[in-house]
């Protein structure tokens, strides 16, 4: 169990503040890509896949980059089911996407 918050008190002023952690069933997944050599690689574009009973039923769930230092991070995740992760890194390739609506 786990809690972060911030406090940013005023002048003269007294924070009084009560957490109770309450357990939590949900489920994470993290990590770091890396190069061949171990080295963390930044920008990689991270896909989570909800996949069902196996691969072929994938879904895409949720996507991210990764940061400096190569960290990505997904939650929450259901207990019991199952997840694919892919890792791109330069081979994506990015399109501008142009919208015309019903007015043109």
């Amino acid at each position: 169990m786990n809690v972060n918050f911030y406090i940013r008190p005023g002048v003269n002023e007294r924070v009084e503040a009560q957490v109770e952690l309450v357990p939590d069933a949900r489920s994470a997944v993290y990590g770091v890509v890396r190069t061949e050599d171990g080295l963390p690689v930044s920008g990689a574009l991270v896909l989570l896949f909800e996949t069902g009973r196996g691969p072929e039923e994938a879904a895409p769930s949720s996507q991210m980059f990764t940061d400096e230092n190569g960290r990505f991070a997904f939650g929450p995740l259901a207990a019991g089911t199952l997840y694919m992760l892919s890792v791109y890194k330069n081979a994506v390739k990015l399109r501008e996407l142009e919208l015309i609506t019903g007015d043109a």
